[in-house]
C-alpha cells in the first residue's frame, strides 16, 4: 500500500510539466509567447504554481504522517513519587507598565505614553515536585496533610518584597518539607502517557485476534480509560483503602527504576480461566511496562493464577504464580511478592526492534482523499494564479 502514497505526490508534478510544455503560460517563443514580457509572466505563474503545490505537498504528506503515527501510539500508566513540596507565602513586587492616552480632540488631538508604577500580589503558592523533577500545582490541604507525615518543614528562601509609591511591601517566606525515604511516608502518583505499539495497530502474527463487542465491553483496557488504579475487580475481592495505598505505594517505588506498571485483575469463584484470554483479546496484550497477574478467588482460596506480560524471560511470570497458588490471598501477600521479585526478576521488553520492522497499513480511503485534493489543488491553484495575474501590474 505505501506505493500509493506516491500517486497524490506526483499529481502536482506532472501538473507543472503539462504547464512547462503547454501554451497555457508560453515559458518560451516555440510555445507561443510573443514577448519576453509574456515569457516573464508565465515564469512567475509557474513559480507561484510551484510553490503553492509543493506546500500543498508537504502538508498533505504531513497530514498522512500524522494519521499513521496516531493510530501506533496508545496510553500506557507511570507510577512514581512525590518527592517534595514547597510553600510560597504571599509577597509584593513594584511593577511598571506602558500606557499611550490622548489629549485635546480634533486637530489638536495628540497621543502620548507614559510609565504607570504599581504593585503586584503573587501567591500563595502551594507546589510538589516529583522524582523527575517536575512541578505541579497543589491544594493547601494537601501540602499540610503531607507536611504533616513528612514532618521536616523548613524555611528555605524569602522572596524579597517591593511595592509602588505608599503600598506596603510584603516579604514573601518559602517553606519545604521533603519525603524522608521510608515506605509508610510514600506519596504515590500516576500519569497516562502515550507509547508506541505498531503490533497493536498492524496485522502482524504478533497481534491478538479481533476482540468481539462483548469482551470490549466487559474488558476495557484501564490505561484506554485513564484508570491508574493498581487493581481490577471484577468479584472476589473486596480491597479496602489501605489495601489500595499499600499497591500504589509499591508501584510508585518500583516505577520509575523499573519501568513497570503491575496490575492485579481478580474474578469471582465461577469465573473460567478463559476469562483471561478475553481480556487480553480485548486489551490486544499488555502494555509493554505492564506486569499483569490474573487470579479467581474463593474467598482467600486461589482456584488458578495466571501472570502475563511482553517479557521474552517469563521467569518471574512463574515465581509470581507458583509463590500465590497453595497460599491464602491477601494483598499484603501478593504486594510482598512484588516487592522481592520485580527488581530482581523484571525486565521491560523494548519494542524498538518490532517497531522497526512492522508497517502501520492506512485505510485506502485517506491515499484516495489525498489524491482527489492533489487534484483540486493543482487545477484549482491554476485558475486561481491565472486570473489574480492577468492584469497584475506587479508583474
Amino acid at each position: 500500500m505505501g506505493i500509493f502514497w506516491w500517486i497524490p505526490a506526483l499529481v502536482p508534478l506532472i501538473g507543472m510539466l503539462i504547464l512547462l510544455v503547454s501554451p497555457a503560460w508560453p515559458v518560451a517563443r516555440w510555445e507561443g509567447a510573443t514577448s519576453e514580457y509574456e515569457m516573464r509572466k508565465s515564469w512567475i505563474r509557474f513559480g507561484i504554481y510551484a510553490v503553492v503545490n509543493a506546500l500543498a505537498c508537504i502538508l498533505f504528506a504531513w497530514a498522512s504522517w500524522l494519521g499513521a503515527v496516531s493510530k501506533t501510539k496508545f496510553p500506557e500508566v507511570w507510577n512514581f513519587q512525590i518527592t517534595g513540596i514547597r510553600h510560597e507565602m504571599r509577597w509584593t513586587t513594584h511593577e511598571t507598565r506602558t500606557e499611550t492616552y490622548t489629549t485635546g480632540s480634533g486637530k489638536n488631538e495628540q497621543t502620548h505614553i507614559r510609565i504607570v508604577h504599581y504593585t503586584e500580589t503573587h501567591g500563595p503558592y502551594w507546589t510538589s515536585i516529583d522524582e523527575y523533577g517536575s512541578e505541579s500545582s497543589i491544594s493547601e490541604s494537601e501540602y499540610n496533610h503531607w507536611k504533616a507525615v513528612w514532618k521536616n518543614e523548613k524555611r528555605t528562601g524569602m522572596h524579597k518584597g517591593s511595592s509602588a509609591g505608599f503600598d506596603r511591601s510584603i516579604d514573601g517566606p518559602i517553606y519545604e518539607c521533603l519525603w524522608p525515604h521510608t515506605f509508610d511516608t510514600i506519596w504515590p502518583h500516576a500519569e497516562i502517557h502515550k507509547y508506541v505499539n505498531k503490533i497493536r495497530a498492524s496485522h502482524s502474527v504478533l497481534k491478538y485476534g479481533e476482540a468481539t463487542p462483548q469482551q470490549l465491553e466487559r474488558f476495557p483496557r484501564p490505561a484506554d480509560k485513564k484508570n491508574t488504579s493498581p487493581v481490577v475487580i471484577y468479584g472476589g475481592l473486596n480491597a479496602s483503602g489501605a489495601d489500595m495505598l499499600f499497591l500504589q505505594r509499591i508501584n510508585a517505588s518500583l516505577g520509575r527504576s523499573r519501568e513497570v506498571h503491575p496490575i492485579l485483575v481478580v474474578f469471582g469463584k465461577d469465573e473460567p480461566r478463559g476469562a483471561v484470554t478475553d481480556a487480553l483479546t480485548a486489551w490486544q496484550g499488555p502494555n509493554k511496562n505492564e506486569l499483569v497477574t490474573f487470579l479467581s478467588l474463593d474467598g482467600q482460596t486461589i482456584r488458578w493464577v495466571e501472570v502475563h506480560s511482553w517479557m521474552d524471560d517469563t521467569t518471574l511470570h512463574a515465581v509470581l504464580r507458583d509463590e500465590l497458588m497453595g497460599q491464602p490471598f491477601t494483598v499484603k501477600r501478593y504486594g510482598e511478592l512484588l516487592q522481592e521479585y520485580v527488581p530482581k526478576l523484571w525486565h521491560r521488553k523494548h519494542f524498538t526492534p518490532i517497531n522497526a520492522y512492522l508497517r502501520v497499513a492506512i485505510h485506502p480511503g485517506w491515499i484516495f482523499l489525498a489524491f482527489f485534493l492533489s487534484i483540486a489543488t493543482g487545477v484549482g491553484s491554476y485558475f486561481v494564479i491565472d486570473r489574480t495575474t492577468e492584469d497584475a501590474d506587479w508583474i
